[in-house]
């Protein structure tokens, strides 16, 4: 059997390009430097000012490390999609942001597991924020009294501050961050260190 040659002859085709706008992103990492904050007043002071200081300085790293962590790690850079676990408008408080966005992630399948941050490391959490937002709202300023103890307590009182161990808030949001990581099996970063 001999192989028998056609000719095709195809009909000329046409390519066009097109160059469309790009998409600018521009990002900055605030998260290591509140780290550094907290971690400075938590190995210097040695009052209650720097107990006040490392507490807001944690708490400003655990919320900007959440949604940085997200950006640059389960959503791997794809920025529009930020707005559907953090909408512009979002008024939640960083306690249930934690856990309503990693519930989100998880649903998604970006990440497997949660972090179990629950028991006694639950407990120390809620107090960190409890202390955040008693600072950040004047419920510090509020007077104490043995007349009617229940009512409008100092949130925390000074005495408390004066007697926190220094690198306690430091430690609260380390703790948070290295359960973060063992959950999905990441690595944190190198500067997150103890105090």
């Amino acid at each position: 059997m001999t192989a028998k040659r056609r000719l095709v002859r195809a009909e000329p085709a046409t390519a066009e390009a097109r160059v469309l706008q790009p998409t600018v992103w521009l990002t900055y990492p605030f998260a290591p430097e509140w780290f550094h904050d907290a971690l400075h007043e938590a190995r210097t002071g040695h009052d209650h000012h720097s107990r006040r200081r490392e507490i807001l300085f944690a708490v400003c790293f655990a919320e900007s490390y959440l949604y940085e962590w997200v950006r640059d790690g389960p959503l791997s850079g794809r920025f529009d999609e930020l707005r559907d676990y953090f909408p512009v408008d979002d008024r939640r408080g960083v306690y249930d942001r934690w856990k309503e966005v990693l519930k989100k992630l998880r649903d998604n399948k970006l990440i497997e597991k949660l972090p179990n941050v629950g028991g006694l490391h639950g407990v120390r959490w809620k107090r960190l924020l409890r202390y955040r937002n008693g600072l950040v709202h004047a419920l510090a300023s509020r007077p104490q009294t043995t007349a009617r103890p229940n009512e409008m307590m100092p949130v925390p009182p000074k005495a408390e501050l004066d007697g926190l161990d220094a690198g306690w808030a430091v430690r609260v949001v380390i703790k948070r961050m290295r359960l973060l990581h063992d959950a999905v099996g990441t690595p944190p970063p190198t500067w997150l260190v103890d105090p």
